[in-house]
C-alpha cells in the first residue's frame, strides 16, 4: 500500500494508533470517539429541547408561515432582509403544516441535518484529497460538532448559522485545490452549491469565500483555483437565486431594498464601540493565537485556510458594525476550529508542544465560545426578559393579537409564538426609526438626506398607526415609557390607547390590555 511522505498534511496531525510494541496513543481515544459525537449531539438536543431560537428565528418562521398562508412578501408582511431570510424556514413551515408538529421543532431538526450533511460532505472531500485521515476524523468531527451545534448557543439557527454551515464543504474543496489534491468532481460542485447557497444570505459573505479562493492561489502560486468547477457553480447559485428574487419578490427589489440601503445598511455603531464590542475581541484574540501558533508551531495548512475564512467573516462582523453576536459567529467558529486543526496537525510532530498548545489556546476557546453566543439565555425558563411572558400570559385571553411599539423586534418575538398568538402588523419592530435615529446621532449627513430619512420613518409610522387601529390587538407592548409619550405626540399614533388600559410593567416594558369593545 502506498504511503503518504510524512511531512505532508495528511500525516501531520496523525493519532498515534499504537505499534506492534503496544505504545499508547498519543491523544486520549475519547476525543476521536463516537461516543463522545453522540453526548456533544445529545447536549444540543437538550441545549434546544430546555430553550427556544431566538427573536430573528421566530420572526422569520412567522414571515414564512404567513407567505404560505397566502400573504404577499414585502407587502402583506415586510422586513429589510432579503427573502433568503425567511426561505430558509420554509422547509420547517412546511413539515410543521405537514405532521402537525410545531415550525420552532422542524427547524432545528433542519439545522442539525443542515449540519450532519455539511460534515459528511466536507469529511468526504478531505478524506478523498487525503486531507483527512482516519485517524484524524474523530476529533474534527466532534470538534465541529461542539461548535456548530451547542457553541452557537441563542444564535441556533440564524442566517449566519445557515450561512456558516453551507460554507464549510466549500472551503474543504479550496484546501483540496490549495494542496493540489485530487477531489471527486460531484462533490465538488455540491461544495460550489454550499458556496452559493452562503452567498445568498447576505452580500457581504462574498469575502469569506473570495478569501479562500484566494488563499488557495496563494498557496499554489497559480490563478487555476480561480477557475475551479465550484466556483462556478456558486456563481450560478447566486446569480440564480438574484434572478428569482427579481422575478418572485419585485416588491423587495424596487422598495424594500431601496429602504434597506439607505436606512438599515448605514446605521452602524462607530468604530470604537465596535472594537469594544466583546465578539471583536474574542475574534482578534483568536485571530492572534492561531497566528501565533502558526508562527511558532509551523505551517498547517488547513489550519490556516480556516484561519483566513475566520477572518474574512470577521470582516463582515466589523463592516456591518451592529455589534450583535450572531453576526460574528461564524467568524468566531472557524477561528475555534483553526485551533484544533493546528494542534491537531502537531500532535505526530511536536506532541509536547502542540499538548501545551492545545490546554492554553484551544480549550479555553472551546469553553469560552458558547458563552459568547448567550447560551445562558437557553437555559430553562429564561427569556430576553424575564417575567414579560407571565405578564402577557396574566393580563391576555387565549391566543392573544400581540402587537408592539417598540424599535426592537424581541420585545415581540418570540414572546408571540411562546403564547399561541397571533402578531399584529406588518413588520416586526419600528426598525426605520431605531436606524434613523442612530445614523442621525452618529454621522453628518446632508438637508436632503436627512429629509429623506425623516420621510422614511414617517411612512413607517403611517403604516404601524394604521396596522394597530385595524388589528385591534388584546394586548400592546410598549417598549418603554419615554416612546410611548414621544409616539402619542405624533399624529399617525393618535388615539392609539384608546380603549385601552396598563394592566402591568416588567422593567421598562409596559403592558396595556384591550378593555373597550
Amino acid at each position: 500500500m502506498d504511503r503518504e511522505p510524512s511531512g505532508s498534511p495528511a500525516t501531520a496531525g496523525l493519532i498515534d494508533k499504537g505499534g506492534p510494541d503496544g505504545s499508547r496513543s498519543i491523544l486520549p481515544a475519547f476525543l476521536n470517539s463516537w461516543a463522545l459525537s453522540a453526548l456533544i449531539v445529545a447536549l444540543a438536543i437538550a441545549q434546544q429541547a430546555v430553550g427556544h431560537l431566538n427573536g430573528d428565528d421566530s420572526w422569520f418562521i412567522l414571515f414564512a408561515e404567513r407567505v404560505v398562508n397566502g400573504a404577499k412578501a414585502y407587502v402583506d408582511i415586510s422586513d429589510p432582509n432579503p427573502p433568503a431570510g425567511f426561505l430558509v424556514y420554509m422547509p420547517a413551515v412546511l413539515l410543521a403544516r405537514a405532521t402537525g408538529l410545531s415550525a420552532e421543532f422542524w427547524t432545528v431538526v433542519e439545522t442539525f441535518v443542515f449540519t450532519f450533511a455539511a460534515l459528511a460532505l466536507s469529511g468526504a472531500l478531505l478524506s478523498r484529497a487525503n486531507l483527512l485521515v482516519r485517524e484524524e476524523t474523530g476529533v474534527a468531527r466532534n470538534a465541529a460538532l461542539w461548535v456548530l451545534l451547542f457553541a452557537a448557543g441563542f444564535g441556533f439557527a440564524e442566517r449566519e448559522h445557515f450561512a456558516l454551515i453551507a460554507f464549510l464543504p466549500f472551503a474543504a474543496a479550496m484546501l483540496a485545490r490549495a494542496e493540489s489534491r485530487a477531489s471527486s468532481l460531484p462533490l465538488a460542485l455540491l461544495a460550489g452549491v454550499g458556496g452559493g447557497i452562503t452567498l445568498c444570505f447576505k452580500p457581504y459573505f462574498g469575502l469569506p469565500l473570495a478569501s479562500v479562493v484566494l488563499f488557495a492561489c496563494a498557496r499554489r502560486r497559480s490563478i487555476a483555483p480561480l477557475f475551479a468547477p465550484e466556483n462556478f457553480v456558486a456563481a450560478a447559485v447566486a446569480i440564480g437565486y438574484g434572478l428569482f428574487v427579481w422575478l418572485r419578490y419585485p416588491d423587495y427589489v424596487w422598495s424594500v431594498a431601496t429602504v434597506a440601503m439607505d436606512v438599515y445598511a448605514p446605521a452602524r455603531y462607530g468604530l470604537l464601540a465596535v472594537i469594544a464590542s466583546p465578539p471583536f475581541v474574542f475574534s482578534v484574540i483568536l485571530l492572534a493565537a492561531v497566528w501565533a501558533g502558526l508562527r511558532f508551531l509551523g505551517l498547517e495548512p488547513r489550519a490556516a485556510l480556516l484561519a483566513v475564512a475566520s477572518a474574512g467573516f470577521f470582516a463582515t462582523y466589523v463592516l456591518q458594525s451592529k455589534n450583535w453576536f450572531n453576526h460574528a459567529f461564524p467568524g468566531e467558529a472557524l477561528g475555534v476550529l483553526a485551533l484544533v486543526a493546528l494542534a491537531l496537525g502537531r500532535f505526530r510532530t511536536t506532541p509536547g508542544e502542540a499538548a501545551r498548545f492545545a490546554r492554553l489556546a484551544v480549550l479555553p476557546a472551546l469553553i469560552v465560545a458558547p458563552f459568547l453566543n448567550a447560551v445562558q439565555l437557553n437555559l430553562p425558563g429564561a427569556e430576553e426578559y424575564p417575567g414579560l411572558t407571565a405578564a402577557v400570559k396574566e393580563n391576555a385571553p387565549a391566543h392573544p393579537k400581540i402587537a408592539a411599539l417598540a424599535r426592537q423586534l424581541d420585545v415581540g418575538h418570540p414572546l408571540t409564538r411562546r403564547l399561541g398568538g397571533v402578531w399584529v402588523g406588518r413588520r416586526n419592530a419600528m426598525w426605520v426609526d431605531n436606524c434613523v435615529r442612530q445614523i442621525l446621532a452618529t454621522k453628518k449627513v446632508d438637508a436632503e438626506t436627512r429629509a429623506k430619512l425623516l420621510e422614511y420613518a414617517a411612512d413607517e409610522r403611517r403604516e404601524v398607526g394604521e396596522d394597530l387601529k385595524k388589528g385591534r390587538p388584546d394586548i400592546i407592548l410598549i417598549e418603554e415609557p419615554g416612546l410611548r409619550e414621544w409616539a402619542l405626540k405624533k399624529p399617525e399614533f393618535a388615539g392609539l390607547l384608546d380603549g385601552y388600559a396598563k394592566k402591568a410593567q416588567v422593567g421598562d416594558i409596559e403592558v396595556w390590555r384591550r378593555v373597550g369593545g
